[in-house]
């Protein structure tokens, strides 16, 4: 799922947010889903097979002791969604994981996995808070530069320096 627009028309629904949710941290039937959530075998289906469509998860098959065989879902995409607004920037950025699920970290213990994990989440938490503080320091920088170019009184001064931004702009990833 490389779209930005589908994948936001499918986050945007808090019943498929919910059912990815239960996703992430084990694979799901759709009985068991519907029992969890609170929501209808029926929605749980139709939210499944439309997450299925893009590719955001995948069904397989296992037998149950239980009776028949079961239909489970699992995500089948990994990503970080990005979205920046502020007053003369508004950039969104979808990150997918190019590792793939097959790697599993080196641990002796659930209390050494449980560590680890802390650390990493600091780890991450420093680098959210680090690339907010990036980006407003780049707003203040736009917010100045657009002030310069609206007090320029000379409509061909302001094209270049439009010119300028725009070629700054379009170099970004």
């Amino acid at each position: 799922m490389d779209d930005i627009d589908n994948l936001l028309s499918i986050v945007e629904n808090p019943t498929r947010r919910r059912i990815l949710e239960a996703l992430v941290r084990e694979p799901h039937y759709p009985l068991q889903l519907s029992k969890e959530l609170g929501v209808s075998q029926q929605a749980v289906m139709k939210n499944l097979a439309l997450m299925e469509q893009c590719g955001m998860v995948v069904r397989y098959h296992e037998s149950s002791n239980m009776g028949p065989r079961r239909t489970l879902y699992s995500p089948n995409v990994g990503f970080t969604l990005l979205i920046d607004m502020r007053n003369h920037t508004f950039t969104t950025k979808l990150i997918t994981s190019e590792r793939s699920g097959e790697d599993r970290a080196k641990v002796v213990d659930a209390e050494e996995a449980m560590r680890r994990i802390r650390e990493l989440d600091s780890e991450i938490s420093g680098l959210d808070r680090e690339r907010a503080r990036l980006v407003d320091e780049r707003n203040s920088l736009m917010n100045w530069f657009m002030g310069m170019i609206q007090e320029t009184g000379d409509y061909e001064e302001r094209k270049r320096m439009y010119g300028m931004l725009n070629e700054t702009l379009g170099n970004r990833s």
